[in-house]
Order: structure tokens, then C-alpha cells, then sequence
């Protein structure tokens, strides 16, 4: 009976999502430097991503794409298969704006997804299908485009494959690795009850509710809320460093990625 016992419950920790974890794969994105859409930069970024999700055991596919003047870019689908016909989506994007080493925008929400796939590989049976997005040429004031282009990218292939009516939820971790407390954006007037209702009571009280201004997201979600899907966005409530050079591997909180991980990864295994 004990024997049992410890063996559940190290089966249990051993597939709990790390913090720090996600904060070193973030630190050292960010130390590699600027990551621009389109850019050599972006693409090893993406590789490096790529190799995590196969190393922990996730089914790997690419969605690419042109950025206009500035090359190729593509989204990374980390993929985790369950019975039923739903599916779950958590995203961040690779690139940054230069000079920005884009720590907190965004190798805080990449570091993110590469914990959660160790977690997630593990994981005996999501509720729904789950995919870790790990997009390309989100940063509009790079692209000069008027949407963010992974996440375009991302429901076209929704579409394609016929699942954008499966989607249960699309959660865009932008800005997740500093401080203690986050915003939940999202283009819904007031919180949805089986939406936002639900990564709020899931913050536990470190995250609070903002509608996106006029509507329109400035982040991946905004896309796939266009599309017609249930989408948010996670992140701090400011970062005065965004798109800056002050925005370095330095900043980053160990601890404010064990808070995001506990807020995220039960919503991962459950929802449906």
C-alpha cells in the first residue's frame, strides 16, 4: 500500500511542468540575441524549440510562411493526441523587435511551452487534443503587416485541416516571466464564463480581467479570436523594457514562471 502510494504520487511531481526549467530555456533564448521575423536568428530559435518537443516524446508538424522583405518564417506544433475530437491550444511567439534580446517579449512564453511539452509528453491522457504553438512574426512593428502573421498562419492550418471548430481554447503567453501578478486580455466584453471564468479562478487571484482596447488584441489571440475561436492572452500587466534594449536575460524571475505553470498547465490537462 505505501509502496503504491510513493510510486503515485512521484508519478504525479515527476509530470508537473518545471519552473525553472522554463525560466533556463527562456535565459538562454534570450542571451542568443535579437530574434527578427524572418531572421537566421529566428529560424535557430525555432529549431531549438523543434528539438525539445521531439526530445520529450511530442509529435512535431511546421506551418511556413513568407514575412514580406524579410524571408521566411514558421509556427513549431509541438502535438499531443487525445480520444476526443477538441483541442487545446497554448502559444507564444519566438520572435523580437530589435535591438529588444526579447527576454520577457517573448522567450518568457517560448520557455513556457518547452516546460509545458515535457509535462504534457508525460501526461497519461489530456481531455483534449493539445498543441504548443511556438509562432513566428508576431511583432507587427517589425513586419510593418497589419496582423500578426504565425497566428494568421496558425488558422489557416486550422482551417485546412478542418479543426478551427474544435478549438476549446487558444491561450497566447506573451510577457509571463516577471512579477507576481497577470493580465488576461482578450476581446470579449466581460469574462466568459466557460473563457476567461475559468484561467481567472484558476489565478487563484494573481490574474485580473482586461478587455483588449476597441476590441482588438495585440498579441496571437487577436487572430484566432477573428477566426471565431475562444482565445486570450496571458502576460504582465506592463513591461516599460518592451521592444527596447533593456529587455535582457537579467530580468527574468524564476519564480514568476512557477506561478504561470500553475495557472496554465492544470487548464492544459482539463479543459475541454
Amino acid at each position: 500500500m505505501i509502496a503504491t502510494f510513493l510510486a503515485c504520487c512521484v508519478a504525479a511531481a515527476a509530470s508537473a511542468p518545471s519552473g525553472s526549467e522554463a525560466y533556463n530555456f527562456a535565459v538562454s533564448l534570450a542571451r542568443q540575441g535579437p530574434r527578427p521575423a524572418g531572421s537566421v536568428s529566428e529560424r535557430r530559435a525555432h529549431q531549438r524549440v523543434a528539438a525539445r518537443f521531439r526530445t520529450v516524446g511530442l509529435r512535431v508538424g511546421y506551418e511556413r510562411f513568407r514575412v514580406p522583405d524579410k524571408g521566411q518564417s514558421r509556427n513549431v506544433i509541438g502535438i499531443r493526441d487525445a480520444p476526443g475530437d477538441c483541442l487545446v491550444i497554448a502559444m507564444a511567439h519566438t520572435d523580437s523587435v530589435p535591438p529588444a534580446d526579447g527576454a520577457d517579449d517573448n522567450a518568457s512564453g517560448v520557455g513556457t511551452l518547452v516546460a509545458l511539452a515535457r509535462a504534457l509528453a508525460t501526461e497519461p491522457e489530456p481531455a483534449c487534443d493539445v498543441w504548443l504553438v511556438a509562432t513566428g512574426a508576431e511583432e507587427r512593428p517589425y513586419t510593418k503587416t497589419p496582423d500578426h502573421l504565425g497566428a494568421s498562419a496558425l488558422v489557416k492550418r486550422l482551417r485546412r485541416t478542418n479543426r478551427l471548430k474544435d478549438v476549446r481554447l487558444a491561450l497566447s503567453l506573451d510577457e509571463v516571466g516577471r512579477g507576481s501578478r497577470f493580465v488576461l486580455h482578450s476581446t470579449a466584453p466581460t469574462p466568459r464564463e466557460t473563457v476567461e471564468q475559468r484561467i481567472l479562478d484558476a489565478g487563484n487571484g494573481r490574474v485580473r480581467y482586461a478587455r483588449d482596447p476597441q476590441g482588438e488584441g495585440n498579441s496571437d489571440h487577436r487572430e484566432l479570436a477573428r477566426a471565431g475561436a475562444p482565445a486570450a492572452k496571458l502576460g504582465v500587466p506592463d513591461d516599460s523594457c518592451r521592444h527596447t534594449a533593456c529587455d535582457t536575460a537579467s530580468r527574468l524571475q524564476r519564480g514568476a514562471f512557477t506561478r504561470v505553470l500553475r495557472i496554465v498547465w492544470p487548464l492544459l490537462r482539463t479543459w475541454t
